[in-house]
């Protein structure tokens, strides 16, 4: 008889705590048939969660070969929004699982509006909301793990950054797990040579993470991109993960952030946008103020 150790089993009941079920039946997904899940399951979602996504068959095939399915996260308003902080062209292979991490951004729109998962061809035999990770300050406009090896790209919705008050964001930081500075980075809105927001040398760089001093020519790029698509390059080291993607505030003190929405705050739909009035002062769901 094999036995369990006290700290597996510990372990095991405190992801069982922290877990909780969203879906617990098969759905086979499609463009046409997308899974929905109701707002009240997320009536106690906080930033830094992660939904979890059990799934089998994914695939597209391609002349025999596996293309892998394409999966995309939506919020279930009229326009049915891609939910903020979620990558584009992201796709699932064979049996597995996914993770998406929450935004503040995110979080407000699932409570208002519940989610939708839709794609080209795949089965959720599961989907569970448990703890993520720590948030870092500032508006989050994406947070999960990438995986940046040889001119890998990650492409963000630009829903993740829609509604900024740009005039109070001071740097947008890319935060890694490099540990190194020798490493390449560069942010664009298309692969044309004028999509180039900001290229490898507008970057800053420490062991912790890639920085941008905003100027008002680059806080109109970013605004107006219709998506957010950031390369990497290992060059001579070994590959890494990228964690954070974050605006980081003028003035932290007195602007909403990730830390401090889930504060007790009072929320309102006006004219369908999400108010937060917090010590009277009006914000929208992204932390600028109104």
């Amino acid at each position: 008889m094999k036995k369990i150790s006290l700290v597996a089993l510990l372990l095991v009941l405190v992801l069982s705590v922290n877990a909780t079920d969203l879906v617990t039946t098969s759905t086979h997904v499609t463009w046409g048939t997308p899974l929905h899940i109701e707002k009240e399951k997320f009536a106690a979602a906080k930033a830094g969660q992660k939904i979890v996504i059990t799934y089998t068959d994914a695939k597209e095939m391609d002349g025999g070969n596996n293309k892998g399915s394409v999966i995309e996260f939506k919020v279930m308003n009229d326009n049915f929004d891609h939910m903020a902080g979620t990558r584009e062209a992201l796709r699932l292979f064979d049996n597995g699982t996914l993770e998406q991490f929450l935004t503040a951004s995110a979080v407000e729109s699932l409570k208002t509006y519940g989610l939708e998962i839709t794609g080209n061809d795949f089965t959720v035999t599961k989907v569970t909301l448990e703890d993520g990770k720590d948030m870092k300050s500032g508006i989050s406009v994406w947070t999960g793990f990438f995986w940046a090896d040889s001119w890998s790209a990650i492409e963000l919705y630009k829903e993740g950054y829609a509604g900024v008050d740009w005039s109070k964001v001071k740097s947008l930081r890319i935060y890694s797990e490099a540990n190194r500075t020798d490493y390449f980075v560069k942010l664009m809105s298309t692969w044309e040579n004028d999509g180039v927001i900001v290229d490898n040398d507008g970057f800053t760089k420490n062991n912790e993470y890639a920085e941008v001093t905003l100027t008002d020519a680059l806080r109109t790029k970013l605004a107006a991109a219709g998506h957010w698509m950031i390369q990497f390059n290992k060059e001579s080291g070994a590959a890494f993960n990228v964690t954070d993607i974050v605006l980081v505030l003028q003035d932290q003190s007195t602007a909403l952030d990730n830390a401090t929405i889930e504060t007790k705050t009072q929320k309102i739909i006006e004219n369908g946008q999400i108010i937060i009035i917090k010590n009277g002062v009006r914000y929208n769901m992204l932390g600028a103020q109104l």
